[in-house]
């Protein structure tokens, strides 16, 4: 038997194990349990503090849009049936990665008292990618221009707004951390109208944290 009849299949097969993990290597993992608690990369300030809690019953413009899976969705709706919360996401910021396990488990908290609704910059392709890939239970916005975020005042990523049934805005959060979440959980509890059930933050910073900035925030 020549040697190469037996080096070509286990080169090709060495080649075939390297292809797989450098695959693994690259794919993201998003399951929560893999996400621990570390130094939040960008801190929620006074002003942005200042800023939101300045936009409370603000009268929300009624957008009339879709989702990644062409699923009508209407933002700020004055008459509708349920509050809503929306969550904004930046395309590509580790913070959004970050955070959006436990947003999934705050959707999970009111479902069907309280209609959550992700708003991303990214563009329909990587959306749909987003909204896939990490399982998110609520419709996903895409939203490249920013126009949408824009007119809700989100100037970072991990910002979201909860909205009264009539359109206004109830509270804006620029950011999350575990005293955050506890806020937010009383919060929408009190505006749906149900009992408060205690919220596990799990890994959520004790700092509050945001995210990247948007790319026509206006910081100034």
């Amino acid at each position: 038997m020549k040697l190469i009849w037996i080096t070509a299949p286990a080169g090709l097969a060495l080649a075939c194990i390297g292809l797989l993990l450098s695959h693994l290597a690259n794919e993201p993992h998003y399951s929560s349990t893999e996400i621990k608690a570390g130094e939040p990369r960008h801190l929620v300030t006074e002003r942005m503090l200042a800023e939101t809690g300045a936009l409370s019953n603000k009268l929300e413009p009624t957008i009339q849009t879709v989702d990644v899976d062409s699923h009508k969705v209407t933002l700020g709706n004055h008459k509708a049936s349920r509050p809503q919360y929306v969550y904004f996401v930046n395309d590509g910021c580790p913070c959004s990665f970050d955070a959006e396990p436990l947003f999934h488990d705050l959707s999970k908290q009111f479902k069907g008292k309280v209609d959550f609704i992700s708003v991303t910059n990214a563009n329909l392709e990587k959306a749909r990618q987003w909204s896939a890939e990490l399982n998110v239970p609520y419709p996903v916005v895409s939203d490249p221009k920013e126009r949408i975020i824009q007119s809700y005042g989100a100037k970072a990523s991990v910002y979201s707004v909860l909205i009264t049934k009539d359109g206004h805005v109830a509270k804006m959060w620029p950011g999350y951390s575990s005293g955050l979440l506890k806020d937010m959980n009383a919060t929408i509890a009190k505006l749906a109208g149900v009992p408060e059930v205690p919220f596990d933050t799990k890994y959520a910073p004790d700092k509050q944290a945001t995210g990247c900035a948007f790319t026509n925030a206006n910081f100034k």
